[in-house]
């Protein structure tokens, strides 16, 4: 994959994740907000369980050329910004697991009140590690150059 292919997908990756983050807050808001559970609320959640999970699968597709390309440099110069992108890879993971999770478990059990609170919290948690992955992603991001 040539450099300029990899930055422009790197961008897209990063930018597919901050809509799925952003969609993410509507079911975490409105879990808390209302007492009933609308339709709107389990289709974004799922949409945005898909997304994340797409910024993820992209962000896997482009790991070997990032292994090959940028992370000897990152691990030779800057040991602590390679290891930041590798917990932000375990991160990311978690985000979409978590997310898909609480979509899940929103779409099965979101008509009780115990299925809601575990949704939320699901969907919470996806949320605060998708944020997290993100500014490490943009921390790396500033070390970490593909003009190979």
């Amino acid at each position: 994959m040539s450099a300029t292919l990899f930055a422009l997908v790197e961008r897209v990756h990063g930018h597919v994740a901050v809509l799925a983050l952003a969609l993410l807050l509507h079911p975490v808001i409105t879990l808390r907000t209302r007492r009933l559970l609308t339709p709107w609320t389990v289709r974004t959640s799922e949409l945005a369980a898909l997304l994340l999970s797409g910024a993820f699968a992209v962000g896997w597709w482009l790991y070997p050329s990032y292994r090959a390309e940028v992370k000897p440099a990152l691990l030779a110069d800057l040991p602590r910004v390679a290891a930041s992108f590798e917990t932000k890879e375990h991160l990311a993971f978690c985000a979409a697991a978590l997310a898909i999770a609480g979509a899940v478990v929103l779409r099965r059990a979101g008509a009780s009140s115990e299925g809601r609170k575990a949704a939320w919290a699901l969907l919470v948690g996806a949320w605060i590690c998708g944020v997290t992955t993100g500014a490490l992603g943009v921390f790396v991001a500033s070390f970490a150059q593909t003009g190979w």
